[in-house]
């Protein structure tokens, strides 16, 4: 039964057909590109776990886009499987390629918005540029690390953190293209590499991942996008909020994603079968992992209302 927080539009989100829009077009709204159609990639029928090991060695965030584009549409149409024999956790890189900029520092190195060189629109959209690569990253770093589980964990897991990956290649180009627009480019400022600590800290244990990137990181992710688009049009530049507010608005269903799961595994390790009193479990285990991994993401302020859109309840993460 769906649990009474589970975002209602998740089925249809699972549903989707492969989606092409991976340019933004002239107006509000993306467009499909003519190299956009996921190949055959030359008869390569390597399992999905094996394409997220080597997406995330690519280096390159347009070829990684690209290949995060290939693998979720070979697997939807049925044409690779999600792990064989050949697959191993232990596989994974410990860390992701990076291209030789941007330089990756402490945050508080980071230049802030009103002291980047990059203009104050520019900057933030260099951020988010930084956000989404990652994201793709920690998605597939969630398909391949935790496939020695299939079986424990349902192929339906596999198959939804590789649709996040897909959204969020998307989302690499659209910003990537409103960079070049801008007339600056990936790695013109440093960045930082919390986002990947989260991942590391949680390479063992499949519901400390689910805690702190999906319904932590990205529900953050939820609760800033709004502000970033109000100051975007603040400055002018009304292309880049766009960009920013579809983001925004299809990360609910990465949060939802994550809630969803997240539960799930919660239920499946205790044995309540009332949903109600299973949410208050989930909501009080989120909280442990989340004293324990990253106490800060505790402090608001939040957006409760796409919170609650993506299935997380304020309990989860306020008093």
């Amino acid at each position: 039964a769906r649990s009474r927080a589970q975002w209602d539009g998740l089925e249809r989100w699972r549903e989707k057909a492969l989606d092409a829009r991976r340019a933004w077009g002239d107006g509000d709204e993306p467009t499909t590109t003519a190299d956009a159609r996921a190949r055959d990639d030359g008869g390569d029928a390597r399992a999905l776990a094996s394409r997220a090991r080597e997406i995330v060695a690519t280096a390159c965030p347009r070829e990684k886009a690209r290949l995060s584009h290939v693998a979720y549409g070979l697997l939807v149409r049925g044409k690779i499987d999600i792990a064989d024999a050949t697959t191993r956790a232990s596989d994974m890189p410990t860390r992701p390629a990076r291209p030789a900029k941007p330089r990756l520092v402490p945050p508080k190195e980071v230049p802030s918005p009103k002291n980047s060189p990059l203009g104050a629109a520019a900057h933030a959209m260099h951020t988010v540029t930084h956000i989404e690569l990652n994201a793709i990253d920690l998605a597939w770093d969630t398909v391949g690390r935790f496939a020695d589980l299939r079986g424990a964990l349902p192929d339906q897991f596999f198959v939804d953190f590789a649709h996040v990956a897909d959204d969020e290649s998307r989302h690499l180009l659209w910003c990537l293209q409103r960079l070049e627009e801008l007339g600056v480019a990936y790695g013109d400022v440093a960045a930082h590499d919390v986002l990947w600590e989260g991942c590391e800290a949680t390479r063992d244990d499949p519901l400390a991942r689910l805690a702190v990137v999906p319904c932590m990181q990205e529900a953050r992710g939820l609760d800033a996008g709004p502000r970033l688009v109000e100051r975007l049009v603040g400055h002018g530049d009304a292309r880049s909020a766009a960009i920013v507010a579809r983001i925004s608005e299809e990360e609910i269903a990465h949060v939802a994603v994550g809630a969803t799961w997240f539960r799930t595994v919660c239920a499946a390790l205790g044995d309540d079968d009332d949903d109600a009193r299973a949410d208050d479990v989930a909501a009080a285990t989120f909280r442990a992992y989340i004293q324990r991994l990253a106490p800060d993401a505790l402090r608001g302020p939040f957006n409760h209302d796409d919170r609650a859109r993506a299935g997380i309840d304020p309990s989860w993460y306020a008093d």
